[in-house]
């Protein structure tokens, strides 16, 4: 019956009001998937280490959805910058977090999102960390997003959610051929000379939904930073 309804309401209402209306009335869609990170307190560990370790000037999100994961960015004290394509989740995201004046929601491609970023030169100069989470459909802008990323931000720290862990159970996102997150993927980038790094915890102590992700850089001082990680190991081809 709840579906029903809510297929009426998507015919009838604005996108605005339906993410109002989620905001309002629907306080467990904060944490649907178990809190920050799909509820994986490892990640959130690995996630504070890196930074500690790093201490970027900034945090930039692309897949904000319901601002689950934004809001544990936006404790950290840099500004946030998130995007999310969705009129629904970005009306919903806008509302949550509209008393916090240091996380920028936009309603945007990541692509174009990242680019515009870019083109003001908002901390290009600087450590910034990168969540990429904006995969979800036959549209995969995953390998424009990190070209994008390393050609402008060269001390970026790149963590991509819902990526293959090799030798692991972890789970990870697969959209068809040549559409797989894992680092064949990313072989298509060999000219960025990327340092790849992946979680050294085991799925089976991991906790929530248990997805793999990977941690990308370019930079040689960033690099060293992240060896120091116990919680990462670099793979070595």
């Amino acid at each position: 019956m709840a579906r029903q309804i809510d297929k009426i309401l998507t015919k009838v209402l604005t996108p605005r009001l339906l993410g109002e209306i989620d905001y309002l009335f629907k306080p467990k869609l904060k944490n649907k998937f178990g809190g920050p990170f799909n509820g994986q307190e490892y990640r959130v560990l690995l996630y504070n280490e890196i930074m500690r370790v790093t201490a970027p000037q900034a945090i930039i999100e692309t897949g904000t959805f319901r601002g689950t994961t934004t809001a544990l960015f936006s404790d950290c004290g840099p500004p946030v910058y998130t995007c999310e394509l969705n009129k629904r989740y970005f009306f919903y995201s806008r509302r949550r977090f509209k008393s916090k004046n240091h996380v920028h929601v936009f309603c945007q491609d990541s692509r174009d999102f990242l680019r515009d970023l870019s083109k003001q030169g908002l901390y290009n100069e600087a450590p910034v960390f990168f969540y990429l989470d904006a995969h979800w459909g036959d549209d995969l802008p995953l390998l424009q997003e990190v070209e994008i990323i390393f050609s402008n931000w060269h001390k970026a720290i790149v963590m991509i959610d819902d990526f293959n862990v090799p030798g692991t159970d972890y789970t990870y996102d697969s959209y068809g051929p040549h559409k797989t997150l894992q680092l064949k993927y990313l072989e298509r980038l060999e000219n960025l000379n990327l340092a790849i790094y992946y979680p050294s915890t085991d799925p089976a102590m991991e906790t929530g939904k248990k997805r793999g992700c990977v941690v990308l850089c370019v930079d040689r001082g960033v690099a060293d930073k992240l060896d120091t990680i116990d919680l990462l190991y670099r793979y070595s081809p």
